[in-house]
Parts: structure tokens; C-alpha cells; sequence
């Protein structure tokens, strides 16, 4: 069986042959060793329509084109190459802040916020991020608005303003945006991570910034630190742009070389520090640290030489792919075997020019906090099995074939993260492998996978151990996280080797509950799709519809076949109404039998997702959900198993009580650590959970499973499905008598009633004339609140004035109180539409503005735009409507996007899929003198708002919120 296997993925490599992925198009042109021009291809893959070109500006700075004449939105990325690892000493986070004040005005448009409101103004969005080494700023637009909003965006890099004013209250932005987080997990590790690796390395600075590292002092002012920096770093040639709009290639040049042309090249070269990540001798260490949420993890972090050159043998993604790998005799098989482990991750971590590091990360039971050190042994025995026996090209075929598979078919994603990606990975791959480069994998070099494995000792492991059971002596000043630093036990002469502590000393130790005790490699994986044929060749100029192919009195199918997209894959959607989930309980009990049936079917499982293949379970308002989606030609046999997974008996005999027992725990610990979430997530949240008939908090769930008992949990499961009914959708490359076979299948396994829309489902109604009002304690020192309108009624008049509400209030809102008042980083108006009932809320979260204050803030903004809104031109106001347009016409941009849309409008009953363009008309139907008159009814009289809000001496409780749970009952769409 493994050598016809291996066979096919030899067969499978010539299948796939790279040359079949070139695009015709415009190429760049090279020269040969004869000096010879010839035409550069850049790789794409066979469902990518798009044209690009390649051009160096005269500046040096990288450009690349994409020409989608059926794109709908127009996206640019700028990408420059510098990050926080370039902060200068005493100046942590300046990077960070140069991204934020960028956006606060150029010498063409002097104005802060004039960038965002245009772009909110001409249905785009923006957005920009700095990480360790990469600055990247990104926005999309209406296609008719690209090249004016070019120009507002080139000006960033050409002459921004730094207005000394707005320097001193951006500060502040940068700051509320450290203390908002400052109880981020992920942050808080990587505050104490530098504190043991090397001084000296970028990565043991402080990477977003705060009042103290931004302030003046006699050694310097920071706008004056701003400008050297901007020059220093700000330049062409350290530059990546990427534009993707419907405009021709030509046309696009033109618009870039007009404009970025003028962006000055300071011939800047990008810096060097030749530093190791940790010094000679530190190592090996332990890290000890505890954590905000409940959290065990264990973490070995192994540094390695640089690996960017390598982008076609990828050595460490090789090696990530075999300690990763989740299937049967796995490093994590054997750890959740021995009740040691929840899950494992392996990759990549820190990755530059200089160097580079490997990560293993173990999610621990207590169990496996208890014995953290026989978890750790079999890390390093795993890593040992690899080095001896797992380093084969014919891995090295599978692997690459594999990604080969997922470059050729891939599906195209929105403009805006397109050329986000692009811009950046510009920096990292020859520009005709921009696309490709993150995919290959077609050299095979044992000699440096062996190398990289030989540097994965234990004698170059730092060891991080994160659990509030932690012991801990010191704590960091900035995120104020409990951690020690101590020698790693266990190194004697010998030091802590896999092969030395390995399965039968471990067996000694931590009994086997399931008789797995040896670790072995994957096998060849058998579930490589063999067939890529299309079913529905002929395309077709635009989508069309699902059409419904059976109405039984016990179920219903839809069925879309595809010949638009043209990829050999499918979406299978099934919802199983169950009448049984009425309280808390109910859920609690669901949630952790599908845990159960997940933990059953991912091990054998797992090498059909790594060929793109996968399944997703989940708990529904009306009972059991599960989608499974990827390459067609084994699919059904998938939604078979994942049916069986469901159906099989299984009660909390069937695993052994300790599994149950752990995945009990491992719910209630995920719904407590919800308390523990940044105050604006909470609020969010706890709105849509107020707001909703069929919700219940995360520790209404933790409590009933606290109270656990497995006879009632066996009751429950074994009467689960009775009285199902089942809505399935097909969708993609199935043929309608395959779906009908499949579905027929389903529905003799599980609907035994007639077919009924239970219809527990449904939105609280807020009580005309009423205000309400609730607190919630939450530890964080940051104050926030959500002021919540609500609809009147679910039409589709009052859906549309909701939208264009939202739409004008947006950007003036935000203008406001974060970039003039300085409340605070999180100021938002968000769309909390719930079912198709619609509303927005008012969101603010600040770090030294009181709940009070922020009220006072958001009732005067009100105040001042009623009049704002009375005295708004119509020019603007149809600028809004057509940023509305915009969005609400932008299509689905691959299968799995329109899909997962069709689904979405049969969830809600419209079984027309119609709704979205009746909501276009409305949207061109509706009249200033409307929207007016909307503000005054859903805001200033507050007849239908909430308010939730994070206040210290409150607490809540289901006794304070008295709504009546009056619930909308979804109305005939009418105009």
C-alpha cells in the first residue's frame, strides 16, 4: 500500500509540473549569460484571470501590477521594509508610531483624517500594521475613486506633514493602544521573552510603544527622532508597491509612475545587527511566567541560522510538517494518549536575514504540567525520529506536491489582503516567485534539513512554561508579568535527550490509557486527490443560483453546480434541527459532545486536510451544524464519516472517563478565560448575547458543566437526534445525482420527522421609550462602553437606514473621539445586526477616561451631529449612499466565499437569494429627508437604545437586565 502511495505522489509531481502554473502575460525582461533579453514570467496559478507586470521606478522602489477586469474593489499595498527591530535604543516603538502618523496629513491634504474620510466616503477601507521587520499600509476603494485615492495615499511617503500637534496626541493613541492589551497573553510572553534572549538582538526590544519611550527629553525631541527616522528608512528603495485594480496594465503604470516617481531615495541600506538571538552560554534556560487567562503551555524555542535563501527546499516547514502532523502514532497522538496534552503546534518563529528559530508549543493538561519534563522528552524524542529516520525526498515529493496542489488551485481572496501579501512577500521572493514562493517546495537537500535538525538539542533550548501554577520571583515592569528565569532541570553529562528518556521510562511514569506507546512517522498520504476534472466545463459569464432539489417532509436540499469559479471543489452544508436545546444546559452538553466526536475524528482524519479536505463541526441556535469543504473527488465519502462521527453511539462510556473529564475541563477553563478578554471584546459579545433568544453566557455554559453527571449526559446524547429535521446545500464541482445519493444517505441516518424550522430562534426586542442600562466587572484598568441602537422592525426600509446611519457616523465619530479628544486606540461604530434584525453600536474603550466621562463624549457627539446631519450637503450624502452601493455590490470572489453567502441567505429564509438586491434598491431608494428622520427616532429620542459598560462594583446578573425577551418575529419584506 505505501509503495503504490509513494508512487503516486512521483506520478503526481509530473502531474503537477511547475511550468503549467506560468501565466501569460506581460513578464519583466532578464538577461542571459550571453547577454540575450528574454521575457520573465511571473507564476500564478490556473484560476488567477489577472494580468500583472513587474517595474523598478527610476527610485528603485518595486512595483507590481495587477490588472482584474472583474474586480469590483481597487486595492494598492505599500510595504516598507523597516519595523520595530529598527527602533532606535532608548526610542522603543517609533516605528509603530511613524504608521500611526502617517495617516495625519500630507502637504496635499493637510487635513488628519481627510485620508479615512475619503476612503469611508468611496466604500473602502484602511489599515496598516508594523511587525518585527515590515512596515505595510494597504486600503481599497471604489474602482471610479482609485486614482484620486492613490494620490492621497502616495503623499504618505512622499511629504507627510508630522504636525507638531498631532505628534503629541497621537502619543497617547500608541499608548492606550499598550494598555488595552496589557493583558494580552501573547504580548505579555513576548515581554518576558526579552528578557532572556540577547540584549543586544532587536527582539529584546519593546516593540509597540508607550508615553515614556515616546516623550521628550534632553536628549531629544520625539518629532525631531520621527523625522531622522522617516529618513533614514522612509526610502524607494526600500520600498514595495502592489496595485490590483480592473484599470488596464498601461493604465495603471501611468497612475503609479505619476506619483510615486516623486518618493525620494536616500540610497538607504537596510541595517544589519549580526546579533545571535541568545548569547553564547545562556542556554539552555528555563522560562517561567503566569499567565492572565487560564493557560499551560510549554514552549521550546530553538535558534537556528537564517533560512530565507532557502524558500525552494523550505527546511523548516519540511520539519514542521512531521512533529505537527496530527495523525495516528504522532507526537500529539501519544501526548493526549498519555493525558499529557490538548494540542501541539511546530514551525517557524522568528525569521530574518541574520537568523532565524524553531518552535514547538505543547497546550497541557495539569496532568502534563505535572510531568512537564517527560512532555519535554518526548519533544525532543520526536525531533530525534525525525533526524533518523524521516528525512526522505519522498516526503519532500509529498510535501511539495501537496503545496503545488493548493498554489495551482487556489482561490483568489479580497483586493485589499491580496496586494497587502504581495507587497510584503515583494521583500522576501524574486518578483516572478511572488506569488509562488511561499508554496515551493521542490529541492530536496538532506544535508541542511539534517543540519537544522542537529542544532535541536536540548543544550540549545530555551524552555518557556506558562501556567498559573507557575513558579515565579521577579515581575516586568511594563506588563507587570509574574516570571522566573533558572537553569533547565534534568541537564547532566548526558544532557535531556529524547533517546535517552524515552517511551519506556516514560511508560514508568504516566500510565498509557489507550496502549500507544511509540512514536512512528506518517505514513504516505493516501487522500492526494486523483482527479481535478470539472464536471461543469462550459463557463459561465456570472454565478447562478441554488436550486431546490428535494422538499421531503423530513428534509430539504439545495443544490448549486458551479460553472463560474471552475475549481475542482464543493462545499457540503448540513444543519440538523434538533428540538432538544432549550436552556444552558442543553448547550453545555452539545458543546461537549461535539468535542467528543471532533477528538474521535480528527487523528484519522487528518491526512485528508493536509490534502485539502476538512470538516467543521459546530453547535447551532436550532441544534448540530457541519460543513465539509475542499477538493471534490473524495469529499463524500467525507461527509459520510464526519455523519457516522456524529451518529455512532457514543456516551461518556464509549472514551474513557479520563478524555471526558478532560475535554469537560477544557470547555469550562475556555468559557471562564471569556471573563478575561479585552473590555471592548466582552461588550461586544455580552450585546449580541442579551440581544439573542437562543444564547447563553460563557458561564451560564461553565456552570452546568461544572455539575456534570454522565447518566444525564448519556440520556441526552442517546435522544439527541430525535425529531430531526435536516437543510443540507450542495455547492461547487457536484453533480446533482451525486448530491441527491448523499443527501438521501443523511436523511435516512438522521431526520425521523416531518421537516420543521423549530424557529427558537430570535432577537430581543428593546421596548419602544425605554433606555437601558447594565455594568460589567471586568479585571482591566481600561474603562469602555457600547451604547447599542436597535432597529425598529427587520424591514428592509429599516435595514437600509440603519446601513447608511453607520455609514455617515463612522469616520466623524472616530475623528472625534480618537483623533481630536484622544479618548482612547479603540473607537469604532460597529454593525450589530442580529438575524436580519438591524442596529449599530457606539464603541470606546480608554485607559484614563471614565465611564462616565466616555458617556458625557458620546452624548455631546450626538448632539453635535444632529446638526452635522442637518446641515450635510447632498454631494456628500451621495458619496455615502455610494460607498453603500459599493460594498453591497461586491461579489463573492471565490466558491467558498459564495457559498458560505447562498448559506447565509437560506439560514435566514431567503430562499430566493434575493435579498441583498432588494436591499440595493432600497439602499438607491432612500432619501436624505429619510435617513434624517431616522437619527432623530433610533438616536436622539433613545427610544430603542442599551448601553453595556465596564464599571467596577458592578456585576452582573440575569436579574438586572429585564427586556421581557419580547422577540421580533421576521416580517414580509416590504419596502
Amino acid at each position: 500500500m505505501k509503495r503504490i502511495a509513494v508512487a503516486f505522489v512521483y506520478l503526481l509531481i509530473a502531474t503537477l509540473g511547475y511550468s503549467q502554473v506560468f501565466a501569460d502575460h506581460h513578464g519583466h525582461k532578464g538577461q542571459d549569460e550571453k547577454g540575450h533579453e528574454y521575457q520573465v514570467e511571473i507564476a500564478k496559478s490556473d484560476n488567477d484571470h489577472s494580468e500583472y507586470r513587474y517595474l523598478q521606478l527610476a527610485n528603485q522602489m518595486q512595483v507590481l501590477l495587477v490588472s482584474d477586469n472583474k474586480a469590483d474593489k481597487a486595492a494598492a499595498a505599500l510595504d516598507v521594509f523597516v519595523g520595530s527591530s529598527h527602533d532606535p535604543v532608548k526610542r522603543e516603538g517609533l516605528a509603530h508610531f511613524l504608521e500611526h502618523m502617517l495617516f495625519l496629513g500630507t502637504d496635499r491634504y493637510p487635513e488628519p483624517d481627510e485620508y479615512q474620510a475619503f476612503i469611508s466616503q468611496h466604500g473602502g477601507q484602511h489599515n496598516a500594521y508594523t511587525s518585527f521587520d515590515h512596515t505595510n499600509y494597504f486600503f481599497d476603494v471604489d474602482p471610479a475613486d482609485f486614482e484620486t485615492t492613490l494620490d492621497r495615499f502616495s503623499r504618505f511617503f512622499v511629504a507627510p506633514l508630522f504636525n507638531a500637534e498631532y505628534v503629541g496626541r497621537e502619543k497617547n493613541a500608541v499608548h492606550s493602544e499598550y494598555k488595552a492589551r496589557i493583558k494580552n497573553d501573547y504580548r505579555r510572553q513576548r515581554d518576558v521573552f526579552s528578557k532572556v534572549v540577547n540584549p543586544n538582538h532587536p527582539a529584546a526590544k519593546f516593540s509597540v510603544g508607550n508615553l515614556d519611550t515616546l516623550a521628550d527629553s534632553p536628549e531629544g525631541k520625539v518629532r525631531d527622532d520621527l523625522l531622522l527616522f522617516y529618513k533614514q528608512h522612509y526610502s524607494a528603495n526600500r520600498m514595495t508597491l502592489v496595485v490590483l485594480a480592473p484599470q488596464s496594465l498601461d493604465e495603471l503604470e501611468s497612475m503609479v509612475r505619476k506619483r510615486f516617481d516623486e518618493v525620494p531615495n536616500y540610497q538607504s541600506v537596510q541595517p544589519e545587527h549580526k546579533q545571535p538571538l541568545f548569547k553564547e552560554g545562556s542556554l539552555p534556560l528555563l522560562l517561567s511566567l503566569k499567565p492572565v487567562q487560564e493557560l499551560r503551555q510549554l514552549s521550546v524555542t530553538l535558534p537556528l541560522p537564517a533560512v530565507q535563501e532557502f524558500y525552494h527546499e523550505k527546511p523548516l516547514s519540511y520539519i514542521a510538517n512531521l512533529i505537527g502532523h496530527e495523525g495516528e502514532g504522532s507526537l500529539l497522538s501519544l501526548l493526549k494518549a498519555k493525558g499529557l496534552a490538548e494540542g501541539l503546534s511546530a514551525g517557524k518563529g522568528i525569521s530574518d536575514i541574520n537568523g532565524s528559530s524553531f518552535d514547538v508549543t505543547v497546550s497541557l493538561t495539569p496532568l502534563g504540567l505535572e510531568n512537564w519534563q517527560q512532555v519535554l522528552a518526548l519533544v525532543f524524542q520526536e525531533i530525534a525520529l525525525v533526524s533518523d529516520q524521516g528525512v526522505a525526498k519522498w516526503r519532500m515529493l509529498e510535501q511539495g506536491s501537496l503545496a503545488t496542489m493548493q498554489f495551482r488551485h487556489q482561490e483568489l481572496g479580497e483586493p485589499i489582503h491580496r496586494v497587502s501579501q504581495l507587497a510584503s512577500q515583494l521583500h522576501q521572493y524574486p518578483y516572478q516567485d511572488v506569488m509562488r514562493g511561499p508554496y515551493l517546495m521542490d529541492r530536496f537537500d538532506a544535508g541542511l534539513i539534517k543540519s537544522m535538525l542537529a542544532l535541536m538539542t536540548p543544550e540549545n533550548a530555551m524552555v518557556t512554561l506558562m501556567a498559573p501554577e507557575a513558579e515565579t520571583n521577579k515581575t516586568s515592569t511594563l506588563y507587570q508579568v509574574p516570571y522566573s528565569i533558572a537553569a533547565l532541570p534534568g541537564m547532566n553529562g548526558k544532557g535531556l535527550r529524547g533517546k535517552e528518556l524515552g517511551s519506556e521510562k516514560l511508560n514508568n511514569n504516566i500510565e498509557d490509557k489507550l496502549g500507544i506507546n511509540k512514536l512512528m512517522l506518517p505514513i504516505a498520504n493516501e487522500f492526494i486527490p486523483e482527479n481535478f476534472e470539472l464536471k461543469f466545463p462550459l463557463k459561465a459569464s456570472q454565478p447562478g443560483l441554488p436550486i431546490l432539489l428535494e422538499n421531503k417532509p423530513s428534509y430539504r436540499l439545495w443544490h448549486y453546480p458551479d460553472n463560474y469559479y471552475q475549481v475542482p471543489k464543493a462545499q457540503f452544508y448540513v444543519a440538523v434541527k434538533i428540538p432538544v436545546i432549550v436552556n444552558a444546559t442543553d448547550a453545555a452538553m452539545v458543546e461537549l459532545y461535539l468535542k467528543l466526536v471532533n477528538e474521535r475524528l480528527n487523528e484519522p482524519n487528518y491526512a485528508a486536510a493536509l490534502a485539502g479536505l476538512g470538516y467543521h463541526a459546530n453547535r447551532r441556535q436550532d441544534g448540530i451544524g457541519f460543513v465539509v469543504s475542499g477538493f471534490d473527488n473524495k469529499l463524500a465519502a467525507l461527509v459520510e464519516t464526519v455523519a457516522d462521527g456524529l451518529l455512532l453511539p457514543f456516551s461518556s462510556k464509549d472514551a474513557s472517563s479520563e478524555l471526558v473529564e478532560r475535554l469537560r475541563k477544557e470547555l469550562i477553563r475556555h468559557w471562564r478565560n471569556g471573563a478575561k478578554d479585552t473590555p471592548y471584546k466582552q461588550l461586544i459579545r455580552e450585546t449580541g448575547l442579551l440581544l439573542n433568544t437562543s444564547s447563553w453566557q460563557p458561564m451560564q455554559l461553565a456552570n452546568a458543566l461544572e455539575g456534570f453527571d454522565s447518566k444525564v449526559f448519556d440520556q441526552f446524547v442517546a435522544g439527541l437526534y430525535r425529531g430531526a429535521t435536516l437543510e443540507m446545500f450542495a455547492s461547487g464541482n457536484l453533480h446533482k445525482v451525486d448530491v441527491g445519493r448523499l443527501a438521501k444517505i443523511l436523511a435516512s441516518r438522521f431526520a425521523s420527522e416531518p421537516y420543521a424550522d423549530w424557529g427558537n430562534r430570535g432577537v430581543v426586542r428593546i421596548p419602544t421609550g425605554q433606555k437601558i442600562q447594565t455594568h460589567l466587572s471586568i479585571d482591566h484598568k481600561d474603562f469602555a462602553i457600547l451604547r447599542y441602537y436597535q432597529g425598529r422592525n427587520d424591514s428592509l426600509g429599516e435595514t437600509v437606514r440603519v446601513m447608511l446611519l453607520r455609514q455617515v457616523m463612522r469616520s466623524e465619530f472616530f475623528h472625534q473621539l480618537r483623533t481630536e479628544q484622544q479618548l482612547g486606540y479603540v473607537v469604532a461604530v460597529v454593525n450589530q445586526g442580529m438575524d436580519r434584525v438591524p442596529g449599530f453600536s457606539l464603541l470606546v474603550q480608554s485607559p484614563s477616561t471614565s465611564v462616565g466621562k466616555l458617556e458625557e463624549a458620546i452624548d455631546q457627539f450626538l448632539l453635535d451631529f444632529d446638526q452635522q446631519l442637518q446641515d450635510m450637503p447632498k454631494e456628500e450624502f451621495e458619496r455615502h449612499r455610494q460607498a453603500v452601493l459599493t460594498g453591497l455590490r461586491e461579489k463573492p470572489k471565490s466558491l467558498a466565499e459564495q457559498s458560505a453567502r447562498f448559506w447565509g441567505s437560506i439560514d435566514i429564509r431567503d430562499y430566493t437569494f434575493s435579498r441583498r438586491e432588494k436591499i440595493i434598491t432600497a439602499v438607491e431608494r432612500l432619501t436624505y429627508k429619510e435617513l434624517r428622520d431616522a437619527y432623530k427616532v433610533l438616536v436622539m429620542d433613545s427610544g430603542y437604545s442599551m448601553q453595556v459598560d465596564s464599571a467596577d462594583g458592578h456585576t452582573w446578573s440575569g436579574d438586572e437586565f429585564m427586556l421581557g425577551r419580547g422577540v421580533y418575529h421576521l416580517s414580509t419584506e416590504k419596502m
